[in-house]
């Protein structure tokens, strides 16, 4: 199979894109990439293994998780699981877990690390996250790390008291302790970034309280409680943080970490919560 492909390629095949050989992102035109930097869904769907490798965050998100909510016994559907880091987490405690995931080579890449794991509670959906291939009132979770959702359709296939669970970085902080260095290059970052302080693994936990407005007002028994914290994934090597980082986020991330020396990348995480009432 040819690893190289037009962007042109790459939008006709939509989710069926296939995976190019292991390790062959290594190698890319810095100028003018294929897929593109922060083209997440495209570069998970053509090089799951390049993800799979960076989404320490993830990991941590679900550390955290277990240790504020008790998903034993419960099933629980992850809209947007990707290569399976936050699947394979929920599945440590969860009966059951449906990982739904849109693009069909990264749906194989996590069902391979399933064999690998010998993980038996997960099973992977190739399914749409606007339109959940699932029926009413099914699921005692959602969660959802780092990817889109349709609250509407989250709220559906919860059964009544279910709980929904969405998690990733803080407001202005999407590409962690690098927000504020790349914000001038990428537009969609925003300029007003967090500040270095919150990057610091001293810096303080947070909880706050939010309306259901933040999900499009779907029906709640409360407010949607929200954690702030601050999470260093390590990588063990700065030469291969800088690799990894730089193809998904550009050369100047590749020289942060290389000037730095620096294998860690820290974030700061957030996960919400709210138990829907129906």
């Amino acid at each position: 199979m040819n690893a190289d492909l037009t962007q042109e390629e790459i939008d006709r095949s939509r989710y069926k894109l296939h995976a190019a050989p292991p390790d062959s992102w290594r190698t890319y035109d810095e100028k003018n990439p294929i897929p593109g930097y922060y083209q997440f869904d495209w570069l998970s769907s053509r090089h799951p293994d390049l993800y799979h490798r960076f989404a320490l965050s993830t990991d941590g998100l679900m550390q955290k998780l277990h240790t504020l909510f008790d998903l034993s016994d419960r099933v629980v559907l992850d809209i947007g699981a990707g290569t399976g880091w936050s699947s394979v987490g929920a599945a440590e405690k969860a009966r059951r877990v449906f990982a739904l995931e849109l693009y069909q080579a990264v749906v194989l890449f996590g069902n391979n690390r399933l064999r690998q794991t010998q993980t038996t509670n997960v099973h992977y959906v190739n399914g749409d996250r606007e339109h959940l291939p699932f029926p009413a009132s099914c699921v005692d979770v959602v969660i959802n790390a780092w990817a889109e959702l349709n609250p509407l359709e989250a709220f559906r296939v919860l059964k009544p008291g279910g709980w929904l669970i969405q998690m990733g970085a803080i407001p202005n902080a999407m590409s962690g302790e690098l927000t504020s260095l790349l914000a001038p290059d990428f537009p969609w970052l925003p300029p007003d970034c967090a500040s270095a302080e919150v990057f610091d693994p001293a810096s303080a936990n947070a909880t706050s309280t939010a309306d259901d407005s933040i999900w499009n007002g779907i029906p709640l028994t409360g407010p949607i409680d929200i954690r702030q914290f601050t999470y260093v994934a390590d990588y063990g090597d700065y030469a291969e943080a800088a690799a990894i980082t730089g193809r998904l986020l550009g050369p100047k991330a590749k020289q942060y970490f290389l000037s730095r020396k620096q294998s860690t990348f820290s974030w700061r995480l957030q996960i919400i919560m709210g138990q829907v009432s129906k």
